[in-house]
Parts: structure tokens; sequence; C-alpha cells
């Protein structure tokens, strides 16, 4: 058997023993690393014009990313 058919195994047995909640929130997990590695690597930003100079609140950034992946989330759910 291969490595990856094992780690499959592994994987598969480690997973018996959750609620259907937990496996739902891994099977976004999945999607969500599997999202994350279609887009490749990062693209660095310059602000400029009007947020030139600015100060960022990046907390409201990161609130602003976790409501778009709720609606990424509801997405996968009703599709």
């Amino acid at each position: 058997m291969n490595k990856a058919a094992i780690t499959k195994h592994e994987i598969y047995n480690k997973l018996i023993d959750f609620s259907e909640q937990d496996l739902s929130d891994i099977v976004k997990y999945i999607d969500f690393i599997r999202h994350k590695k279609k887009m490749g690597t990062k693209n660095i930003i310059k602000l400029e014009g009007i947020l030139k100079d600015q100060d960022i609140d990046f907390s409201i950034l990161k609130e602003f990313k976790q409501n778009t992946w709720k609606h990424v989330e509801q997405e996968f759910e009703n599709g």
C-alpha cells in the first residue's frame, strides 16, 4: 500500500468518533485548504491614493475576511 493510501486510511479511522457537525466542519476546512491551494501565492498590495500613509486597522480586515468566508460556506452548503 502506498504512503498516501495509508495516510488516507489513518484519517478515515480518526473520523469515526466525530459528530455530524464536526464532520461538516472538517469538510469545510478541506474545501478551504483546496481553495487556498488554488489561490497560489499571495500578492502584496501597496496602498496608494487616499489610503497611502494611512493607518489600517487589521482587525477590521480580519472581521471582513471572516464574514466573506461565511458567505462562501453558505454557498457550499446550499449548492
